[in-house]
């Protein structure tokens, strides 16, 4: 099989470096996406959806269709920096920073108000002149069709005057209609006035830049400490398992589980399984068993074990056993004459 490369003569090494990753935005300790593209590029190239939660304040149904920004979870973050995907910018630590003082909210106010009432006023005088001008040409109108009415009679006199002349005497009379008066010609258009904008739009932002730091190319990282206990290792590495074997997977608490896992796309789908990921040789309760089948008979879902096991236990943990590659195995659960 061939290699197209964009470039003739350009190495695919040199197509790779070039590509740059994803930024994804770091808001006190969530990963956050602010461009539809890059959302589209994820749902679609890498099958991460993330979740929804932009909403406009004011607009009907505002909860039931969101937007952006959408949020990642842990695992969906710490699987696109360590996949070479995506990098993390951390956006201001201090939740107060962009946050705008009591003067800059009071002159942002008053400078509103002056608006709208220079708005208003701009309004008023606007519908004051289109009256005057319809009546202008309301009263113009009414003089032309009078003058016009006059003409009009003067020709019907002169032609009758002609007609009982010809029949006494004759002969034919010619009659000339009478010039148009000066003033009953249509008046000019005039120029409608153009006013153009109401106010400019200032090229300032209305807050300040964002202050950020350094992006973060490898996790766990100070600043998103993910993942570095046995149970985030074991959720990054059921998540990165299922990704790989190409289900999908979102939020599952509601539901009861950790993980709703999709055999596909979220949009064309229902989802399969509810999952439960369980650490290392973590016991298993007969009680849990039973739960977990039921649970998912009444969700009309599958109960999916994801066991994760990295080889480390307690006992000879060491300084960088977390690090090891974990295996992870499925098992799913179904209670009697489901489906």
């Amino acid at each position: 099989m061939a290699l197209v490369l964009e470039k003739p003569g350009e190495s695919s090494t040199a197509i790779s470096e070039k590509r740059q990753t994803i930024p994804l935005y770091l808001v006190n300790g969530v990963a956050t996406v602010w461009d539809a593209q890059v959302a589209a590029t994820l749902h679609c190239d890498h099958a991460i959806s993330g979740l929804r939660v932009g909403t406009l304040p004011g607009v009907s149904q505002q909860n039931g269709f969101l937007g952006l920004p959408i949020t990642l979870m842990q695992e969906e973050t710490a699987y696109l920096v360590r996949s070479g995907i995506a990098h993390i910018v951390p956006v201001a630590t201090d939740p107060y920073a962009l946050v705008p003082s009591p003067e800059q909210v009071a002159a942002h106010t008053a400078a509103r108000k002056e608006r709208i009432k220079r708005i208003e006023a701009q309004l008023q005088a606007a519908a004051q002149n289109k009256e005057r001008n319809r009546q202008q040409a309301f009263e113009k109108g009414g003089e032309k069709a009078r003058l016009k009415r006059e003409a009009r009679a003067r020709v019907k006199a002169e032609k009758a005057k002609s007609t009982e002349s010809s029949l006494f005497e004759g002969e034919g009379q010619s009659t000339s209609l009478p010039d148009r008066p000066a003033s009953a010609t249509s008046p000019d258009k005039t120029a409608p006035s153009s006013n153009g904008h109401f106010y400019a739009f200032s090229a300032l932002p209305a807050y300040p830049d964002l202050s950020l730091s350094a992006p973060i190319t490898s996790v766990p990282h100070p600043l998103f400490p993910f993942p570095i206990t046995p149970r985030h290792c074991a959720l990054l590495g059921v998540f990165s398992a299922l990704q790989a074997r190409g289900y999908r997977t979102g939020l599952g608490p509601r539901f009861g589980g950790e993980y709703l896992v999709y055999p596909g796309d979220y949009l064309r789908y229902h989802a399969h399984f509810t999952s439960q990921v369980i650490v290392r040789d973590e016991p298993i309760k007969p009680g849990e068993l039973v739960a977990w089948g039921r649970l998912g008979t009444g969700t009309k879902k599958a109960g999916l074990l994801c066991c994760w096991d990295d080889g480390v236990r307690p006992i000879d943990t060491e300084i960088g056993d977390e690090e090891k590659e974990g295996d992870v195995e499925f098992y799913s659960l179904e209670w009697a004459n489901f489906g």
